[in-house]
């Protein structure tokens, strides 16, 4: 049954005894699916580059800082929609707090929280968590009639993962980097299509070709179609080859300086243009 309404405490506890909003890398598995709750935006199924498994988001912002967490090269694990478990921890942290806790629509069964993506980081050779709460920034607006149960709500997530010393951030649409999630989106497909990975040995030669090329100031366009004749390949193979290099960062592209068009010149970080203006 969808994870919304009517949930009974013997639903709940057959929903985590099946391992829901538990486990790790390929092996977890989200609380919520796309399918359980409205989703605030677009939702969205994606399989995982740092996973390997499908993801569920429920908005383009969630969605928007999974691409941030995948480009990132300390973090090995991403898992969205997390249970905080065990599921008796929230109601007490909120009768702590005086304050009530959700319940399923229509009963009096307490929900069981999620936090919208908890990252596992790497540094050097220890790991540990980075939660992530994820809100529209309308819903933190003082003027919304929700405000207050909206704190209220984030403060007994905020404490969960304070009694473990976990980082916990409050995220809106307005701290990601616009351009940068739209570019990393956009050449995303490159890394998803398996069926490309034959073009891999190409890659070193490709990076080069294309720092000399675009330092012609070429657009995108030309530069994918000279690329296509050079290797013998099609321009979608090319666009395939870009991506790859971007999302590898086998190419110094500054992923913040515009949108990425075809029609337009490729623009090339400043640090990593002098550099090989240098050589």
């Amino acid at each position: 049954m969808p994870k919304r309404r009517g949930a009974t405490k013997n639903n709940v506890l057959s929903w985590l005894k099946r391992g829901d909003g538990q486990g790790e890398g390929l092996n977890y598995k989200p609380f919520l699916h796309v399918r359980d709750v409205p989703s605030k935006g677009r939702s969205a199924m994606v399989k995982g580059l740092c996973t390997g498994r499908t993801h569920h988001y429920l908005s383009d912002i969630e969605y928007g800082y999974h691409i941030l967490s995948e480009y990132a090269t300390n973090v090995i694990d991403i898992r969205e929609q997390y249970a905080l478990l065990p599921w008796e921890e929230t109601q007490l942290i909120a009768n702590t707090l005086g304050i009530s806790h959700s319940v399923f629509l229509g009963t009096d069964t307490p929900i069981v929280m999620t936090s919208d993506i908890v990252l596992t980081i790497i540094d050097d050779t220890k790991t540990h968590l980075h939660a992530l709460c994820i809100k529209p920034s309308s819903e933190l607006d003082p003027k919304n009639p929700k405000f207050e149960r909206t704190l209220e709500k984030l403060l007994i997530e905020k404490t969960y993962w304070q009694t473990r010393c976990v980082p916990w951030t409050l995220c809106t649409e307005k701290m990601l980097p616009t351009s940068r999630v739209r570019n990393l989106n956009l050449l995303r497909t490159a890394m998803v299509s398996r069926e490309h990975d034959w073009l891999n040995s190409k890659l070193s030669e490709f990076v080069p070709l294309f720092k000399q090329l675009c330092m012609e100031q070429h657009s995108l366009n030309t530069l994918l179609s000279r690329i296509s004749e050079h290797f013998n390949i099609t321009v979608d193979d090319a666009f395939t080859l870009f991506g790859r290099s971007v999302w590898m960062r086998l190419l110094p592209v500054d992923l913040d300086a515009s949108v990425i068009a075809h029609e337009f010149p490729i623009p090339l970080s400043f640090l990593d243009r002098e550099s090989y203006l240098n050589v």
